[in-house]
């Protein structure tokens, strides 16, 4: 089973085994919660882009212990490339094979967040959608396990968190029609 909860919340005080947080390769210095665990971890992922042994490239992952610093007691840094070059597709396969790494990790508990922010209403609806779709797709290849699964998705903009539910409700409806997975929602 596949449970998906939407949270107004912070990201970092969020009780989950695993933080997954985006960055772009070309978006330096670090933003959002990047910037911010960066921060708390005294540099530590600034100083592994400088020493080059990570970009943020196109699916490029790594996991970092939190140290304490943040709930969460893992890092899964996810690379989505440049910023320029996103496209639906792209969003969709990283996401699909962020699950499958994720199972490897057996880990069935994660938090992560909508990573675009300041996009139109419709950018993001359709940004909600391809995550979904990748998701849920990365979903159909693991759950073969019988594993349970729980998603914790961070939203705080209270008019972005109606159109998350909506293109998450949506998402959900449209894979179950061709799928039989078992999946629950909740909606905060």
């Amino acid at each position: 089973m596949i449970k998906i909860k939407i949270l107004s919340q912070e990201l970092l005080k969020t009780e989950t085994d695993l933080a997954v947080v985006t960055f772009f390769k070309d978006v330096i210095p670090l933003k959002g919660h990047a910037g911010i665990i960066d921060w708390l971890l005294n540099g530590q992922i600034s100083n592994l882009i400088k020493q080059k042994k990570i970009s943020g490239s196109f699916r490029e992952k790594t996991l970092l212990p939190s140290q304490n610093k943040i709930s969460p007691d893992k890092i899964l840094l996810l690379g989505m490339g440049k910023s320029t070059n996103l496209s639906s597709s792209k969003i969709s396969h990283i996401y699909s094979n962020l699950i499958g790494v994720i199972s490897k990790l057996n880990i069935y508990d994660f938090v992560m967040e909508i990573f675009i922010k300041n996009v139109s209403d419709l950018d993001y609806a359709r940004i909600v959608e391809d995550i979904m779709d990748g998701m849920l797709k990365g979903f159909s290849w693991v759950l073969r396990d019988e594993k349970d699964f729980a998603v914790k998705i961070i939203e705080n903009d209270r008019v972005k968190i109606n159109m998350l539910n909506r293109a998450v409700k949506y998402s959900v409806e449209r894979f179950n029609r061709k799928n039989k997975i078992d999946i629950s929602t909740d909606f905060g």
